[in-house]
This record gives structure tokens, sequence and C-alpha cells, in this order.
């Protein structure tokens, strides 16, 4: 067996000293925090402890936001550091089965599940996996709701059944002891039958790496800030601090006005090829916003690739005063699913202009806590007696790639909901009533998926003027969709030799769901809608032969 030298950095080391569950590794690129995460996953499963059969076992998921760079990036790094010979790797399905003996003669069994989150099927798998640890690689272009989802599942193998219970002899000699849950004082905590509570994971641990990502991102708010915006009180901070440790890599240089100075402090200088001059030839050709992210390891926003929609003008497009509503005009709702859901609220005038009202963007939430506890509410406060022209979802949020099994358009539309001939609730199989949403409509699948026809229909606003107007407004109160527009939603280049290229589609980042959820919205307009309730509602790509809904609650 080759061997393969591991020596944590400074930084490194921290993070493997932590007692932390969940722990996150920041920094420039190249500066080893995906080796350190990697190998910390590797050190864990050889510090679990032996079952009955002298066997470690531990199951890993390693999570990036797209299959591309999960094999090209992630899994590279993987074998570079596990080889083969000791974890040989399959990609159909991706993953990793490891297995040698160690020198007290136990062996380490480790398994790793690789999930390209850009797959519903792969959502649904990560929401049901029972697993040791959980890997996020890349963690800024993953939602938060990977967080909350990973940290509920993580130490739920090995179990007692894998061979961690006590086991006697014929003599009723107890040949192996498996290992326990002790309380503060040391004593074996005891379940209500008076056996003991058994600890089979010795350690679960959620392992998270990053280059910086932009000053509103969960990780800053969590690493700098303490907490989540969304509840910043004292024991929100308290419970994090609890759970969650950072931290953060040395910057390769220091900087004296223009000029760009050794950082003695620098990590991972000696493996890198050329050393300093690694990130010296990243200086030459490069924009400050990239040098400042990538180099330097700021927080920050990087305009690496392709706008998507490069005819947007923040100026022209976006007025001083945030838009107000057309009373006498309905609105359109669009709808992303998956783990961030999202849903866009705009107008159309009588004269085609396309108005972009709100936007409403989840960060760790389902579809059915985000309808009821964000867009329900909203809606009834600022949009009662409005009608409701269509509301438009992804066409893949009709399958069952959601949370719970079920489908985002589904829970929308209560189709999930059961009631008994007396027509009271049927709960479901834990005994929990499902609740109705009653959402007053009726969401239905957007005209197409295609992401061309998608951005031609958002696109054919943003060109056109209506009246000495442009034909595209969105409301200063939509900060992810003007971002959006500005570049983060965006083409990434292709790292390749001559001319520069870009993927076909739209990269997947925390822009994407927005911008989808705007184009479903754009789509319903394109195709038309009805002003009068007692009016079928006349779309070009398909007749659902519903009225259209009103905000009457």
């Amino acid at each position: 067996m080759s061997e393969i030298t591991y020596i944590a950095s400074p930084t490194g080391a921290e993070l493997h000293a932590s007692n932390k569950i969940v722990r996150g590794f920041l920094g420039p690129v190249g500066n080893g925090k995906s080796v350190t995460c990697i190998s910390e996953m590797h050190r864990l499963a050889v510090l679990q402890a032996a079952n009955c059969d002298g066997i470690r076992k531990t199951k890993w998921a390693i999570v990036r936001n797209t299959y591309d760079m999960l094999e090209t990036t992630t899994l590279a790094t993987f074998k570079q550091w596990i080889p083969d010979e000791i974890c040989g790797v399959t990609l159909k399905p991706m993953r990793g089965d490891m297995r040698y003996p160690l020198q007290d003669g136990t062996q380490v069994e480790a398994k790793f599940i690789f999930l390209a989150l850009d797959r519903p099927d792969d959502v649904k798998k990560l929401l049901s996996l029972e697993v040791t640890g959980v890997f996020m690689n890349e963690s800024r272009e993953l939602p938060y709701a990977v967080v909350k989802g990973s940290r509920e599942r993580i130490g739920r193998y090995p179990s007692v059944i894998d061979g961690y219970a006590d086991v006697y002899d014929d003599k009723g000699t107890l040949t192996y002891e498996g290992p326990k849950e002790l309380s503060s004082n040391g004593s074996v905590v005891m379940n209500s039958d008076n056996t003991p509570k058994y600890k089979p994971c010795t350690r679960k641990a959620l392992l998270m790496d990053t280059n910086p990502p932009e000053d509103d991102h969960w990780w800053y708010q969590l690493a700098e800030d303490g907490s989540l915006r969304t509840n910043t009180s004292d024991a929100a901070k308290k419970a994090v601090s609890e759970i969650f440790d950072f931290f953060r890599g040395p910057a390769p240089f220091l900087k004296n006005g223009l000029e760009y100075i050794d950082n003695p402090l620098a990590e991972n200088i000696k493996f890198l090829p050329g050393g300093y001059k690694y990130y010296r030839d990243m200086l030459a050709g490069n924009t400050d916003d990239h040098i400042n992210v990538m180099v330097m390891g700021n927080y920050g926003t990087i305009k690496d690739g392709k706008p998507v929609y490069p005819q947007y003008n923040d100026r022209l497009h976006c007025p001083d005063k945030p838009l107000g509503i057309m009373e006498d005009l309905p609105i359109g709702l669009g709808w992303d699913g998956g783990l961030t859901p999202t849903c866009i609220i705009g107008q159309q005038t009588k004269r085609g202009q396309l108005r972009v009202i709100a936007e409403l963007v989840s960060e760790d939430m389902g579809v059915r806590q985000f309808a009821r506890d964000i867009v329900k509410p909203f809606l009834q406060r600022n949009f009662y007696g409005i009608k409701i022209a269509f509301s438009y979802i992804d066409p893949a949020g009709k399958g069952r790639g959601e949370a719970e099994a079920k489908s985002a358009m589904g829970i929308l539309n209560d189709d999930y909901v059961e009631y008994d001939i007396n027509g009271d609730i049927v709960g479901n199989e834990d005994g929990d009533l499902v609740n109705p949403l009653n959402m007053g409509f009726e969401t239905v699948p957007a005209p197409t998926n295609d992401p061309t026809k998608r951005i031609d229909a958002v696109n054919s606003y943003i060109i056109k003027l209506v009246d000495g107007e442009p034909g595209y407004l969105v409301s200063k109160k939509c900060p992810m969709i003007r971002k959006g527009k500005i570049g983060g939603y965006q083409y990434k280049r292709v790292q390749v030799g001559g001319d520069e290229r870009y993927r076909d589609k739209p990269d997947k980042n925390k822009f994407s769901h927005p911008a989808d959820a705007e184009q479903y919205m754009a789509l319903g307009f394109a195709g038309g809608y009805v002003l009068d309730s007692n009016d079928d509602f006349d779309d070009d790509y398909d007749d659902y032969g519903d009225d259209v809904g009103v905000m009457g609650y």
C-alpha cells in the first residue's frame, strides 16, 4: 500500500482539534481547505469505535452544487488523498468504498456517497440519508437548507444493529461491550426499560469549506455576525456558538498600497507549484474583485462569468422609488421549489410593461413552511382583493423531488391533505395533522422548463420600450433579482485555452432560484392573462380551464 503523508496547516490543525459538530474552513483558493476536510473525514473514520467484528464503520456524504464540479474538482481532490487502492470510486452512482486493516487488528470500513444538488433526486437522497457526517464542498454555492438538512442526518450511522450492542457467549460471558452513552457524571444512560443506551457513532460531523462568499451570505452571517439575520437574539447566538466553529486561513499576500508582499503566515505555500508564484500568477490579468476574493480570501463578489441579461441596466430598469401596486391589474406569481423556495410577484400593464414588484426568498425552510409563513401572509398584507392571473411553478416541482417525498406543486395545492367522511382532517402516519394551506388559488406547471425560452421571455421585456419607458422594471425591494441581473446570474466561464467560452446553461447559485421563478412569471405574462375573474385564463401554451384567483380571505 502506498503511503500518503498529510501535514495539517496551522488553521487545519485548529479545525481537527475542535470538538464542535459543525466546522467550516474559509480561505483563498489553494490553501488546502478541501484537503483538510477530506483528511478529517478519514481521521474520524479511523477513530470510530470498532464493532463486535472489529470493523470501524462510518458513512459520509460529500456534497457539491453541480455534478460537473463534483466530478472534476471534488472527486479529483478526494482521489489525490484517498487513492483507489484503499477506496475505489465508481461514477454511476458516484460512491467510494474504503476498507483496510489497522495495526491493532481492526479494520476501517468507510463509505463515501457523492451528491450533486442540481439533480432533484439527489436532493431527496440527502434528506433521507443516515450518515456519520457530511462534507459540503464550496459551501458558498449551497443554500442554508443543506446545512439544516445535513445536521438532521448526521450521527445516524453506524447504529446498534451494525454490531455495536453487547455480545455474550453461550456461557453468558461478555465478549464485546458496545459503546454506551454517558451522563455528565460518567454513568451509563439507561433507557426506560432499564437497558443501556448505546452510542454507536463515536463522532458525528458536518464539515464545510468555501472560498469567501458575499457579506449577506449565510456563512458570513453565522461566522461573522454570530447568527442568521432572521434571528439575532442572544439565545440564537449562544446556540450557534455551541455548535458551529469557523476557521479562516491567512491570505498569501500582505497588501501595501498597490504592492502585494509575500505573507510569511500564508499556509500550504510549499505544497503549491511555484510557491508564492502560484498566487502571484493570478494577479496579472484578473479583476480586482477576483483577486480580493480568490487570492486575498476576503468576502466579496466575483463577476467572472457572462451575465445572462447583458441588456439590463440597473439605472434604467430599477426606478429610485419602489414600484407601487396597480390595484386594477392582476398579479402573476412565479415559484421555484427545491431546498430554497422562491416566489416572485409581478404585474403587466395594459400596454405590456412587466413590473417585478416583490421577491420572497427563503434560506432554510421547506415549501410548506415558506408558503404558510412567508408568501401567504405577504399576499394578504399587500394584495388583499387583487386578482391573481396565474401561479406558475418550475415543472420539476410537480415531481416528487421535494422534502417529505411530496411535490412542491402538490404541497401548494393541498393535494396531500386528507379528510374523513365527517370532513375532518386525517393525520399522517405519525398522527400529525397536515393542515391545508388554503392559498386561494391553484399553482400549475410553467409552460416550459427550456432555459432558452424562459430567458427569452424575460429578455423580451428588457429590450423593448413601452410608451417611452423601459418594458421591464424591477423594484428596489428585489435585491436578489437586481444582483442577479447585474452579474450574479451568469454563464460560467469554461476553463479552456484560446477564446473565452461559457457554459450553455446559467450557473446554479443563490441567484438562479429567484431568476428561475421570475422566468416562470414572465412566461405567464408573455402568454397572456385576464382582467376579469369570470373569464378563462387564456394561455398561448396551454389552457388549464381555471378562473383566476382573487386575494380576498
